[in-house]
C-alpha cells in the first residue's frame, strides 16, 4: 500500500507541475537553439587600425618560443571570442614624486599611473577587435619594477560591458598564482581566464541552477503536504474500527488533520534572480576620452 502512495504522489506532483516543467523545456530549447544560431556571427575583424602585435615584453621575461606560443594562443582565441586581447610588461618605476616628473606622470600614485599606462596604450595603438575607440578587448599591463611589481587590467567595449569587478580580480589572481615562478604560465592563465568569462557561446538567459533548485523546493512542498495526507489516511484507517456495527473513530484529531493538510497550499515561489552579472567593473574615462573599466592588484 506505501508503494502504491508513492506512485500516486510522483503522479499528482509531474500533473501539478506539468507545465512548470513544460515552460522551463520550451525555455531551455529556444535559448540554446539561439546561443547555437548566434555562434560565429559577426566573426569578420572589422579594426585594421590596430597593429598585429599582441606580446609587447618589454620587461623580457619570456623567452622567443614562449611569446611566439602566447601569440599563437591569443590569435587563436581572439578569432574564437572577437576580442582583443593584448599582454604588455615593462620595468619601470611608477610611484611617487620623482617618477611623476621623470616620465610625466599625472600621478605619483601607484594604482593610478597604472591604469593611465594600461589605458593609454591601449587608445594611442587603437586596439579594439571591432573598432579602433572602445573596441572589445582586454589588456594586462604588468610592472616588474622591484618595490612596485604588479598588475593592472584594463577592459573596453563588449569586455568592460561584461566584466564585474569580481570578474577582473578572477582575471588578476590567475596571473598572481604564478608570475613569480612561472611568467609564461601566468600570462596563458590570464589569457585562459578571459577566454572563460567570456565565452557565453552556449549561455542562457537564466540560471540553470534556478532551473534545478525551484523544482526541487517545489517537490519538497509537495511530498511534505503529501506525506502528511498519506499519514492522516493511515491514520483514519488504523483508529477506524466496527463497534456494535458501527465504525468508530478514536482520535478525533485525524479529521482536523486531514481537513488542514487536504486545505493547504503549495507554494512554488516566483522566480528571484537569474544568472546575470553586473558588468562594468572599475569604469572610468581614460585621458583620451575613451570608455574603460578594470583593474589593479599590487605585489
Amino acid at each position: 500500500m506505501e508503494e502504491d502512495f508513492k506512485k500516486e504522489a510522483r503522479k499528482q506532483y509531474l500533473h501539478y507541475f506539468r507545465f512548470w516543467f513544460l515552460s522551463i523545456g520550451i525555455l531551455a530549447i529556444a535559448c540554446v537553439a539561439m546561443a547555437i544560431a548566434n555562434r560565429g556571427k559577426d566573426g569578420a575583424r572589422t579594426n585594421n587600425e590596430a597593429p598585429r602585435e599582441r606580446v609587447y615584453d618589454y620587461a623580457d621575461v619570456l623567452t622567443d618560443a614562449e611569446e611566439a606560443d602566447l601569440r599563437e594562443y591569443i590569435a587563436k582565441m581572439e578569432g574564437k571570442l572577437h576580442i582583443d586581447i593584448v599582454l604588455v610588461t615593462f620595468s619601470q618605476s611608477v610611484e611617487g614624486e620623482e617618477a611623476m616628473k621623470r616620465y610625466g606622470l599625472r600621478s605619483a600614485d601607484w594604482e593610478q599611473n597604472m591604469r593611465d599606462l594600461a589605458d593609454d596604450f591601449w587608445d594611442e595603438n587603437k586596439f579594439g577587435y571591432n573598432k579602433g575607440f572602445e573596441g572589445d578587448g582586454v589588456l594586462l599591463l604588468h610592472n616588474w619594477y622591484e618595490g612596485q611589481n604588479g598588475e593592472h587590467l584594463s577592459t573596453s567595449g563588449r569586455v568592460e560591458q561584461r566584466f564585474s569587478l569580481r570578474d577582473i580580480d578572477q582575471v588578476l589572481y590567475a596571473v598572481d598564482d604564478y608570475y613569480d615562478t612561472d611568467p609564461y604560465r601566468a600570462y596563458r592563465a590570464y589569457v585562459n581566464e578571459v577566454c572563460r568569462l567570456m565565452d557565453d557561446s552556449l549561455s542562457l538567459p537564466f540560471s540553470w541552477g534556478l532551473v534545478a533548485v525551484l523544482p526541487v523546493i517545489a517537490a519538497v512542498f509537495y511530498a511534505i503536504s503529501g506525506s502528511h495526507q498519506k499519514k492522516a489516511e493511515n491514520t483514519v484507517a488504523v483508529n477506524a474500527y466496527v463497534a456494535d456495527g458501527r465504525p468508530q473513530i478514536r482520535n478525533r484529531e485525524d479529521a482536523l488533520l486531514r481537513k488542514n493538510v487536504v486545505t493547504r497550499k503549495i507554494e512554488t515561489g516566483s522566480g528571484g534572480g537569474g544568472g546575470g552579472r553586473s558588468g562594468g567593473g572599475g569604469h572610468h574615462t581614460s585621458s583620451g576620452g575613451a570608455s574603460h573599466g578594470g583593474g589593479s592588484h599590487r605585489h
